[in-house]
């Protein structure tokens, strides 16, 4: 389906198409509406252009959409973004496009363009890729392109010169005042599809919307990325109250997913908005799925944020070794964590934890360490990810300095990559072992099944949580492809009843 209403008059406007790459052999997995391609339709709009975005993770044939159209909407720009584990569909659509479409402009974005332009533009379909922040840099290429002027001087692109060498523009300046950046085109995505699909979030399917209020994160943790910059840079409260609003009153849309890097940054900014949200009476509901900084949080701030509807949030920990804090350069105050956890959890939040395994030389007794302290702990679900490089990350350099640059690729498929190499100083069947044994000592026990069950707000998707919990994270299976046809019926017989009703 080809998302996005007419908003031009003129039959003449030049047209932008974005396309929205997705996992390979996605068979159900989490995926929420894409951010960026709202974002950057507002900006292309008030430039004139007539713009439509193709969802793949909504298409089951994503190739003939984009075939059929290419031919009735005839976009001269395309605008195609990705995460790295998104981006080998990325490839594939962009050489469709560039057979389909070869006077087109086709450009990369998202954050594997940003991360890994090289590997991107090894793609000869492709003629630049646009990097980090990309409003700003799309605009001046939109508005270039509508008078056939040349654009590769642009700042904040990379693109193939006459030899085939990857040319980087000087980097574009971060945006100072998000508040002059229009609302996203809420038009550019499906709301009803995503309310019947699996979200970031664990709370179940609902209808709502991601919503981004800030960007950046100062701290230099060396696994992260470097996209929105180490400065953080926040909407105004009263611009994330009137987008909320927004969506309220026009789509009826009373849930959100809060995906800033750090959220809690500003205390009094976070304040604010959760004042706004109570003042706004119940009804409103809202998760923090992307993790908190638990060290900047205060009780007073997790009652604020309960009291303002916060159904689910996420703790960033990581590991619990003071070393291992101090080398990744998180230093996070672990005194901290526990207080806040229990702090969600009483206020019946549901509350998961994010932890990390297999850090360069981490020793056993360090990862049991970290293990312990989530089965320990009263939080209701727990994450135990590998230790994964992304590209254009310190980590990522520091391995391939230190292990050579074959240790850091990344294999199989889904959301979640995972490294050839395990970086720890256990050994790999031990180290799986240890890590599958996490998750059933974390879930297996009476207690925590009780408060997941008082505490989770939608008891009909907790089957559909637990078994991907335990599918993809213990026995390592694809959850997908087992509860992907059961999630399609279901959510085809929940319209159909919707309908009746």
């Amino acid at each position: 389906m080809l998302l996005g209403q007419k908003t031009q008059d003129d039959h003449n406007a030049p047209r932008l198409l974005f396309v929205k790459a997705r996992i390979e052999g996605h068979y159900g997995e989490a995926s929420a509406p894409a951010q960026a391609p709202m974002v950057l339709g507002a900006l292309a709009r008030e430039q004139g252009w007539e713009v439509r975005c193709i969802d793949t993770y909504l298409e089951s044939q994503p190739e003939r959409i984009i075939q059929e159209t290419i031919k009735g909407f005839k976009p001269e720009v395309f605008g195609l973004s990705a995460l790295t584990a998104e981006s080998k569909s990325m490839h594939r659509f962009a050489t469709l496009i560039r057979e389909a479409a070869p006077k087109a402009l086709i450009l990369a974005g998202g954050a594997h363009a940003s991360a890994e332009p090289e590997e991107t533009l090894s793609n000869v379909a492709f003629d630049a890729a646009v990097l980090g922040e990309g409003e700003v840099t799309l605009k001046e290429i939109l508005q270039r392109h509508a008078r056939n002027l040349p654009w590769r001087d642009v700042d904040g692109i990379a693109f193939r010169d006459e030899l085939g060498a990857v040319r980087k523009t000087s980097s574009r300046a971060y945006i100072e005042d998000l508040d002059t950046l229009p609302f996203p085109a809420w038009d550019l995505t499906d709301i009803d599809a995503y309310a019947n699909r699996r979200g970031m979030s664990l709370i179940g399917q609902r209808r709502y919307m991601p919503v981004s209020t800030s960007r950046g994160c100062p701290y230099r943790c060396i696994y992260c990325h470097d996209i929105n910059g180490k400065r953080f840079r926040g909407h105004s409260p009263q611009y994330v109250l009137r987008m909320i609003d927004e969506l309220r009153d026009r789509y009826d849309v009373h849930d959100f997913d809060i995906t800033d890097d750090i959220f809690n940054f500003d205390a009094q900014r976070l304040l604010t908005i959760c004042d706004g949200l109570i003042a706004r009476g119940p009804g409103i509901g809202f998760t923090c799925p992307n993790g908190i900084r638990a060290d900047r949080m205060t009780v007073e701030l997790a009652d604020r944020m309960a009291r303002a509807g916060c159904q689910y949030v996420a703790i960033a920990v990581e590991t619990v070794t003071p070393r291992l804090q101090k080398e990744i350069k998180k230093r996070l105050k672990l005194s901290r964590v526990q207080p806040i956890i229990d702090a969600f959890t009483s206020r019946h939040v549901f509350t998961s934890g994010f932890f990390m395994l297999g850090f360069p030389n981490e020793t056993e007794e360090e990862l049991r360490a970290t293990i312990d302290f989530a089965v320990n702990s009263k939080l209701h679900a727990a994450y135990f990810f590998v230790v994964t490089p992304f590209g254009a990350t310190e980590m990522h350099q520091y391995l391939s300095n230190t292990y050579g640059k074959a240790s850091t690729q990344l294999r199989g498929v889904g959301m979640y990559l995972r490294p050839v190499t395990n970086y720890s100083r256990v050994p790999d069947r031990r180290f799986y072992k240890i890590r599958r044994e996490a998750y059933w000592r974390f879930y297996f026990s009476p207690d925590r099944i009780r408060r997941i069950w008082n505490d989770h707000p939608r008891h009909r998707d907790l089957l559909q949580y637990a078994a991907t919990m335990f599918l993809r994270d213990s026995l390592r299976i694809d959850p997908g492809r087992v509860l992907g046809p059961w999630i399609r019926v279901r959510s085809s017989l929940e319209r159909l009843i919707g309908q009746n009703d």
